[in-house]
């Protein structure tokens, strides 16, 4: 059908359709404005979630918004009830869930965990033990006890343990009677302990490898990777993939750049594989994780850690201060490959962006520690939240993980994060949107800074804010609890007999 141009243009004339114009034109422009704010509704609970605000000009807005988007998916596909867990337990991992998990899901739903599917974290350190059979675990397990070295023998009987003063399970005392009867060995170091390099070998046996260069144990079976990709993984201006930058495998630039493959001050380890349960370890290691309780012991986060300094009235600044942890210094090694040291040297005089300091000097012989202390100097102590001052906080690693780490995310702060080590927090603090991840070479760091302080200030506050909120919803004490639980009735089907 057609129509008569003049009807048309007067059409075009009449007041209603002026009106639909109108309206029309108004939701154009709403559908284009920004998003800011949205909210994700999860078991009676509001998650809030900051999406990108504008159209991605810097590359680091790309990294937030593709950040942003894979958070937004972690929430939203997490299971309601233990019909739905169990269905999408066989869908990830093609089998049946261990005997326990449907209670396990109501009690985790029960404390409003956040995260209930996404736990492949524990099905990565259990993996190379599932080939192994249920008498060379035993017979290994029993060969690591005998040889002790630090390491405590935890057995869970008809629903009690003779160790209850231990800090797992005092984390798991509300739950031990639902737990099956097993044994396991729990690392009593911050230092991962299984270099797993003789797979084969049920004789176990520990060796002390400190205070001398780790990396070629470390990397022993590293398969050969093509130098082009190794360079491309290798030296991400801003950091994409932290999955990339944990990988020992794809980084050999590490090798002189880390204290621990350096010269750890101790690195008392087994080449045999053996299940051995710790809080951190490096890529290459074959140790079981598990949380990390002094994340909240009273030394590191306690009720007077409260920031109630509004972000945008902070100084615009990234502020570090600790001791040269990570590395044993002596003549033999030079000081300047310790990660923290690097970071002194790179940052120590730009003082319009950065407030840093060396507050003591230990692990090292008596000349390279004065040496240490004459090139980067000794600020007084300071109180443990004079962070809370800064806009911007430094996170590193020591001789293992970080205890503050936790305490940085719940102040009012953006975190900056260097860090070598997996544990068991990886897939649920989400770099970009919980914290800002820096590479071991330090390149980007000035340009990371700069850009929070100026054009990215808004992100900047988003992420202060964001990851605050996370702390208290998904790394709360009974979240490690809920872990731990589920990880025990992992590990015990790998005890069960088949057939």
């Amino acid at each position: 059908m057609s129509v008569h141009p003049q009807l048309w243009r007067r059409s075009l004339r009449s007041p209603t359709t002026k009106v639909i114009a109108i309206i029309v034109t108004v939701l154009i422009l709403l559908h284009n404005l920004p998003l800011r704010n949205f909210y994700v509704f999860s078991r009676e609970r509001i998650v809030h979630i900051n999406t990108i605000p504008d159209p991605p000009k810097h590359p680091i807005d790309q990294l937030i918004h593709e950040q942003r988007l894979r958070y937004k998916e972690l929430l939203k596909r997490q299971s309601k009830s233990p019909e739905e867990a169990i269905t999408n337990y066989k869908l990830r991992y093609n089998r049946s869930p261990p005997s326990g998990f449907a209670d396990w899901v109501r009690y985790a739903l029960q404390q409003n965990s956040t995260i209930i599917d996404d736990f492949d974290t524990i099905e990565k350190v259990l993996q190379p033990f599932r080939q192994l059979g249920l008498e060379h675990l035993e017979s290994r397990i029993e060969s690591a006890r005998r040889a002790g070295s630090r390491l405590q023998t935890v057995s869970i009987k008809n629903g009690t343990t003779e160790l209850a003063g231990l800090p797992i399970m005092e984390s798991l005392k509300d739950v031990l009677q639902n737990l099956p009867d097993m044994t396991f060995l729990l690392n009593e170091l911050d230092e991962p302990r299984v270099l797993g390099s003789q797979p084969e070998k049920d004789d176990i046996t520990f060796h002390n490898y400190g205070r001398r260069p780790s990396w070629e144990r470390l990397t022993a079976l590293c398969q050969k990777t093509d130098s082009g990709e190794l360079e491309q993984q290798q030296h991400p201006y801003f950091l994409e993939s932290t999955k990339t930058s944990l990988d020992l495998c794809r980084n050999p630039a590490y090798q002189d750049q880390y204290g621990m493959f350096t010269s750890p001050c101790t690195f008392v380890a087994t080449e045999g594989l053996v299940p051995v349960f710790s809080v951190a370890r490096v890529s290459t290691m074959r140790d079981v994780l598990v949380p990390g309780h002094d994340y909240h012991n009273e030394g590191f986060l306690n009720k007077n850690d409260v920031d109630s300094q509004n972000f945008t009235s902070k100084e615009n600044k990234l502020y570090w201060r600790g001791s040269n942890t990570g590395t044993y210094a002596s003549p033999q090694m030079k000081w300047e490959t310790n990660h923290r040291a690097r970071f002194m040297l790179k940052v120590r005089n730009n003082t319009d962006l950065f407030d840093v300091g060396m507050t003591a000097y230990i692990q090292c012989d008596w000349d390279i520690c004065q040496a240490m202390e004459q090139a980067l100097g000794l600020p007084p102590r300071a109180d443990k939240n004079a962070s809370f001052k800064y806009k911007f906080v430094m996170d590193m690693d020591g001789n293992g993980y970080s205890g503050r780490f936790y305490r940085l995310l719940q102040s009012n702060s953006v975190v900056f994060k260097q860090t070598l080590v997996e544990q068991w927090h990886d897939e649920r603090v989400i770099p970009w949107v919980h914290y800002i991840p820096v590479t071991i070479g330090l390149d980007e760091i000035e340009d990371l800074v700069r850009f929070f302080s100026t054009e990215g200030a808004r992100q900047a506050e988003e992420i202060a804010a964001e990851s605050t909120s996370w702390v208290k919803v998904a790394l709360r004490p009974i979240d490690m609890t809920i872990y731990e639980y589920r990880l025990l009735l992992e590990y015990a089907a790998l005890f069960e007999k088949t057939g």
